[in-house]
């Protein structure tokens, strides 16, 4: 049984991307663009990223992939300090009439963030800091949600997700990007991916 793997482009500033697994070019990326999964041999697996059109790793590493999970491998930091997070992902089914997200903190620099819905005082995620990630947790589907981050444990928003809309039985991941010394497309956000 096959593995999946899927790739998300969070490295702000790096420009143009194409990712590697096993020495073979999957497909071209740019920044905050997500793909469904690719089917993987289980087993130990090289993953990376190189500039476009362009064989020279700027990172790569082991993985060892299980035959029926699934796996998001995220480029994350700036191009002088690539990295990439590989998280197992959880797809297994919402329960009825929910949804399930989950929180990561992708922005470099960043201190420890707290994801909220606008309008609840409790956040549904606190205290991530760069690179870590919270388990998947049911929600409420909803046609339009603002998603706020804030610094953790304070109540100013440090940016906005306005009109998200999270359907039932979906499984998504909510991702803080960006820098927060910039203003323009690699500044601080929030992102949102559809897992399932």
């Amino acid at each position: 049984e096959a593995a999946g793997i899927g790739y998300v482009h969070a490295s702000p500033g790096t420009g143009s991307l194409d990712f590697v697994l096993d020495n073979s070019k999957i497909g071209n990326f740019t920044y905050t663009n997500d793909r469904g999964y690719y089917a993987a041999y289980p087993g130990t697996r090289i993953i990376g990223v190189a500039k476009k059109d362009s064989l020279k790793y700027l990172t790569s590493g082991t993985a060892t992939l299980k035959g029926g999970s699934f796996y998001s491998a995220f480029v994350v930091d700036t191009l002088k300090s690539t990295k990439i997070l590989l998280v197992e992902d959880d797809l297994k089914a919402p329960e009825t009439d929910k949804a399930k997200v989950r929180f990561i903190n992708l922005s470099p620099g960043s201190g420890k963030l707290d994801l909220a819905v606008e309008g609840n005082a409790t956040a549904l995620f606190t205290a991530k800091a760069f690179k870590e990630y919270s388990t998947f947790s049911s929600v409420n589907p909803s046609d339009s949600y603002t998603f706020q981050v804030k610094e953790a444990g304070s109540a100013t928003v440090k940016a906005s997700l306005p009109a998200v809309k999270i359907e039932k039985g979906k499984i998504y991941t909510i991702w803080a990007k960006g820098l927060s010394s910039t203003t323009d497309s690699t500044k601080f956000g929030l992102a949102v991916m559809t897992n399932k």
